[in-house]
């Protein structure tokens, strides 16, 4: 009787392992599995990728290791993946920008944007918000802002040409009466810095980057980038609330694979993704970006960067933006 129970065992321990190793994540070679986040460390998506890639580790028993490849506004690090060989070894984790408008501002990037990157998960969304310097500009709405920029020079700041900042900008003034001059600087954090000391007197950035200095009265803040508040601070109002009609800038982190790897790998790594973002304490860490963590398959995700590439592509357009 033992005999045959150990039997039945080893049998069903076979199975098992017959059915893990068919598995298309079996596929992926040995070794490291590198996620490329191609902006600096220390910021939102960084953070964000390294909350992911741990629980993602754990989940399908590999190692992950998150690589911060800078330059040229993310295109640098996105060109490595595009380039690596579609094995399951090399990953993407970025915003959306990177295909949605760096295509559009840049003359090239050093790969197609269109065809040498799929995204097989979404992983939060950003929403920025519209803040001025509480001491240098006396607005306390937006409807203010247009009188206040009808009389004076107003400079809004942004992390650079094309960044999430400039376009919410350049958006805004196409929807709205507002009068602004675009001041680019190298980095959000040198934007916040002059906004803070009222070298610039507006910008639109991350809502998480904001959120304490609007709490301590150094900005205010104005009107979130679209039609639903942020709950991280409920209290201001959206864009449509503060009377910005048809205005809506969101940013998106995606997981990206190089274009060529088998759709069944995509499918499998997009879905473990999309399993480690329900973890709650994977949640609550995400939130704790001001990221709203929630999540979309490979198929919603290629339908929605088409049609923000296509929306970005109409406002640089119109508001001349190029990079060489």
């Amino acid at each position: 009787m033992m005999s045959k129970l150990i039997s039945a065992a080893a049998f069903w321990l076979a199975g098992a392992m017959a059915v893990a190793a068919q598995s298309p994540l079996a596929q992926i070679p040995p070794g490291p599995i590198t996620v490329i986040v191609p902006l600096a460390p220390g910021g939102p998506a960084d953070a964000i990728a390294r909350v992911l890639a741990e629980r993602l580790s754990q989940d399908i028993k590999r190692s992950i290791v998150i690589e911060n490849r800078t330059g040229a506004a993310g295109n640098v690090g996105a060109a490595f993946v595009a380039k690596s060989a579609p094995d399951g070894l090399t990953w993407l984790f970025c915003p959306d920008s990177i295909v949605t408008v760096n295509p559009h501002v840049y003359k090239s990037q050093g790969f197609d944007a269109t065809r040498d990157l799929v995204p097989v998960a979404k992983v939060g969304q950003n929403l920025l918000l519209l803040a001025v310097n509480a001491k240098t500009v006396p607005a306390k709405s937006f409807k203010e802002l247009v009188e206040f920029g009808k009389s004076h020079e107003l400079n809004f700041g942004s992390a650079g040409i094309g960044s999430p900042g400039h376009l919410a900008l350049e958006y805004l003034k196409m929807v709205s009466d507002l009068r602004a001059v675009h001041v680019p600087y190298r980095g959000a954090a040198l934007a916040l810095q002059d906004l803070l000391a009222g070298n610039i007197q507006a910008s639109f950035i991350t809502a998480g980057v904001l959120i304490p200095h609007v709490n301590s009265g150094a900005l205010r803040a104005l009107a979130v980038s679209a039609n639903e508040r942020v709950r991280f601070v409920p209290d201001i109002p959206t864009a449509e609330e503060a009377g910005i009609k048809g205005f809506e800038a969101r940013f998106v982190n995606y997981m990206f694979a190089p274009g060529g790897m088998k759709p069944e790998l995509r499918a499998a790594f997009g879905n473990a993704v999309l399993e480690a973002l329900k973890n709650s304490e994977v949640r609550v860490r995400i939130e704790q970006q001001a990221t709203d963590p929630i999540g979309a398959d490979e198929a919603a995700s290629v339908d929605q960067i088409a049609r923000d590439r296509q929306k970005w592509g109409e406002v640089i357009a119109k508001a001349g933006m190029k990079m060489e």
